[in-house]
């Protein structure tokens, strides 16, 4: 980790683990409702519309400009249901349960 990196502690425990990709064409949100669909075990379609939780169009534009850049140090969190959501410019998404509270540790593990 470089001199100033960000780091931000998450107490909840970790479920699913995904990455959007700005070239493959697919915007950051669509993975987020993917990811929250896979750590609910549900389909996309029966989840709470995230529009209504986060600005879902400010979410595709900061983090798409970004293009997964390792270097940016841009993180977003918010809450949907029992989820905690982190996005990282670099491109990881980690959801986490935040009904099962762990110690705090990093949300993202720099390498």
């Amino acid at each position: 980790m470089g001199a100033g990196s960000l780091t931000v502690y998450r107490g909840c425990t970790p479920v699913v683990d995904a990455y959007y990709d700005a070239e493959a064409n697919r915007p950051p949100v669509e993975v987020i409702i993917e990811a929250l669909a896979e750590a609910a075990d549900a389909d996309p379609i029966e989840l709470a519309p995230l529009y209504e939780i986060v600005d879902t169009d400010a979410i595709d534009a900061l983090f798409s400009r970004h293009d997964g850049a390792e270097s940016a140090e841009t993180l977003l969190s918010f809450r949907a249901e029992t989820w905690n959501v982190f996005i990282h410019a670099d491109g990881r998404i980690r959801v986490c349960d935040a009904t099962q509270p762990t110690e705090p540790e990093p949300v993202f593990n720099e390498s």
